[in-house]
């Protein structure tokens, strides 16, 4: 630390910085207490008179403070940067701990509707292996199985948004489900069922602030 002496300047970056006690002001500009105690009783009854914010607007400083104010200004940026990748962490941490439990509650809650949807997976196999054996173009039953697999997956789909509806009033944590636009349409009916048919209150507004997030 440079022993030259200080400015006036030099104290007055310090005050308005509002950071540092007197000590550690003291420390930083390598004079005593006393000094920098002075120093701001003269900032303090100067400060609010127009000429001297007038005059003050730009200050000449020390290379030791000038150096000192961009080690802290970097170390602070340095900090900022830490706490906030640490809070997108916790952040991500909850979303998928939310996740993972939503899929086990949606796992229980709709363990009936995948079992058949399962079961007409394999006869929809089974199905077409008949015909094949069988040598035959009659896709009939095949054809009518398919249908009914895709109106059940249809279902098992509007299911699981009513589940999500249920289980989010955080429109953050609904918008980390309903990730593409294709899954609008689902969401807006799950709600218009919850509303019409289960008598639950849904925020309508809901389905509007989604559609301009998701630009659709």
């Amino acid at each position: 630390m440079s022993r030259l002496k200080k400015t006036y300047n030099d104290y007055i970056v310090y005050f308005k910085e509002g950071r540092l006690k007197d000590a550690e002001i003291a420390k930083e500009l390598g004079v005593s207490r006393v000094n920098v105690g002075k120093m701001r009783r003269k900032w303090k009854s100067l400060k609010d008179e127009s000429n001297y914010v007038t005059s003050t607007s730009k200050l000449t400083i020390s290379e030791d403070t000038f150096n000192n104010m961009l080690a802290r200004s970097l170390e602070t940026e340095t900090h900022a940067n830490r706490l906030k990748n640490q809070v997108e962490i916790e952040k991500n941490n909850i979303a998928l701990t939310f996740l993972s439990s939503f899929n086990k509650y949606c796992q229980l809650e709709l363990q009936d509707d995948v079992k058949q949807v399962d079961k007409l997976h394999n006869e929809i196999l089974q199905c077409r292996k008949d015909i094949i054996n069988a040598d035959s173009n009659d896709s009939f039953s095949l054809n009518l199985k398919i249908s009914e697999l895709k109106e059940l997956e249809k279902k098992l789909k509007l299911e699981k948004w009513i589940c999500v509806i249920k289980c989010s009033s955080n429109l953050n944590l609904l918008l980390i489900l309903l990730n593409t636009k294709n899954n609008l349409w689902i969401y807006t009916r799950a709600v218009c069922l919850l509303n019409t048919e289960k008598n639950i209150n849904i925020n309508m507004g809901l389905i509007y602030k989604i559609t301009l997030s998701l630009k659709v």
